[in-house]
């Protein structure tokens, strides 16, 4: 593949991993992932990036985890092959996972500040009503993800 072709979507990678927190090698790394016709090994990952194979290796652990690509074993052979995740159906989820994952966080954290809020000064007055505005957002994103999840959208694709 003409490497011009792809570097939209590989800077789409490293944008998202920016936006995550995450070094650009990560992005880069999902990013060839992405566009590889076939799955790579961890040396081939190592030969195109020029990355340590310790950067590569746990940046593609990082990967996995996120549900972004997935390793292949093949028996008796000890290199660690790596295949992007492409289907609709396991990027559906893992997005909305990911956005659960999220609003279950901030709702803790919220349901906690709640517990606290004891005074009536005027700080703990501005920041509760800023609490009950968050929940209402928080709770909204909950219901959208159960219309989602409950319509069989995912099903569907």
């Amino acid at each position: 593949m003409d490497d011009d072709v792809g570097r939209h979507i590989v800077n789409a990678c490293i944008q998202w991993a920016r936006m995550k927190g995450y070094s650009d090698s990560i992005g880069f790394l999902r990013g060839l992932a992405v566009l590889a016709r076939e799955p790579l090994s961890l040396d081939e990952l190592v030969l195109q990036t020029g990355y340590s194979k310790s950067t590569v290796s746990s940046n593609m652990n990082l990967l996995e985890g996120q549900g972004l690509v997935r390793r292949i074993v093949i028996p008796g052979d000890k290199r660690h092959i790596y295949a992007p995740i492409v289907d609709q159906k396991t990027i559906m989820t893992n997005m909305l996972d990911t956005i659960d994952r999220e609003i279950l966080l901030f709702c803790e954290a919220l349901d906690r500040t709640e517990k606290e809020l004891t005074t009536g000064s005027t700080e703990v007055k501005w920041l509760a009503e800023r609490v009950a505005t968050l929940r209402q957002s928080y709770e909204q994103g909950k219901r959208v993800i159960e219309i989602i999840r409950g319509n069989n959208y995912i099903e569907t694709l």
